[in-house]
């Protein structure tokens, strides 16, 4: 008898795919902190550089593995609906998401510099288009494949809760860096949700797309407002040890008044997103069965990429700690 759930990803091909992601952003990493790439050219590498560090290892595994891409990766259809309420989630969302990195951020200046993670400079509306093109599509539509697609099908068998809680935490910390660690796990842990209510990738990609366009958008208002005002104070940028106790309290007031605020609309969109599909929930197939593995396939290979990620991070809080100039 044909085994259908050989056509989707098991959990070990979820934790190694995961794992050879890990290893390859890293060599790129360190290749690209040695080569110096500025303007078109380094958009054009950027856009490159993910889809052979995340796209190749995704669509390789599938098609050398034989499995079932349109389930794989949750290639079903969606509702216009269902989009906006996505990117209404993402956009309200992203109020939330500043304050609770604002707090981190203070957190992390009680035991040094937390450095935020650079995005390039962001100079003409071709830059902007650009960096929309490798810095917000690129990356939904990869990372969702991966994640919300291979990643998520793959821990299926263990449960709803486990598949998605597990998935948005590696997800998260993918990412490397100890300064958005709880922003990314709240909103892994959502993309993951909305993919499984929907069923449909395209629903997460729509998030992760509208976060990622406000934050280049932010950007780059940023770099016009500063390309405005006078040459001695272009370049310039304050710490959170640079602000006085009294302003960063306002600080903290003001973001925690607009965050409430953008909580709620939030709800309602997420709500509202949860009511249209509702029916989905009732005609999901469920034809196809999660393979659930041994606790060995599971363990394994996460294990291996935690160590991994661990020793990145401890490095990063070190530094942070400790600053040591580049000799």
């Amino acid at each position: 008898m044909y085994d259908e759930t050989r056509k989707i990803p098991g959990p070990f091909a979820s934790g190694m795919l995961y794992l050879i992601v890990l290893l390859l952003m890293l060599l790129s990493s360190f290749y690209t902190a040695r080569i110096d790439i500025e303007g078109d050219r380094y958009f054009y590498y950027l856009f490159i550089l993910q889809l052979i560090t995340i796209g190749l290892p995704v669509i390789g595994y599938l098609l050398i593995r034989k499995k079932d891409i349109k389930h794989s990766l949750r290639l079903n259809k969606v509702k216009l609906a269902e989009v906006l309420l996505s990117a209404g989630m993402a956009f309200f969302g992203y109020g939330v998401i500043i304050f609770i990195n604002l707090l981190w951020m203070i957190f992390l200046s009680r035991f040094g510099e937390p450095q935020p993670v650079p995005i390039p400079p962001i100079e003409n509306g071709r830059h902007y288009l650009m960096a929309i093109a490798s810095m917000a599509l690129a990356p939904a539509v990869l990372e969702e494949f991966m994640f919300r697609g291979v990643i998520q099908r793959g821990y299926e068998g263990y449960g709803r809760a486990v598949s998605i809680i597990l998935t948005g935490i590696m997800f998260a910390f993918l990412h490397l860096s100890v300064v958005t660690i709880p922003a990314i796990i709240f909103m892994g842990i959502l993309l993951c949700y909305i993919a499984y209510r929907a069923d449909s990738v395209w629903a997460s990609i729509a998030y992760h797309f509208t976060n990622n366009m406000i934050a280049i958008t932010i950007a780059y208002v940023s770099s016009l407002i500063s390309n405005m005002l006078p040459g001695d104070f272009q370049g310039m940028s304050a710490s959170l040890a640079d602000i006085p106790p009294d302003q960063l309290r306002m600080a903290v007031i003001a973001w925690a008044f607009i965050g409430f605020f953008a909580l709620i609309l939030f709800g309602a969109c997420f709500a509202g997103f949860h009511i249209v599909t509702r029916e989905k929930q009732k005609d999901m197939p469920v034809r196809f069965e999660a393979e659930k593995g041994s606790l060995l396939q599971l363990i394994i290979p996460l294990a291996l990429a935690a160590v991994i990620i661990a020793a990145v991070l401890v490095f990063e809080v070190i530094h942070m700690i400790n600053p040591v100039p580049v000799l």
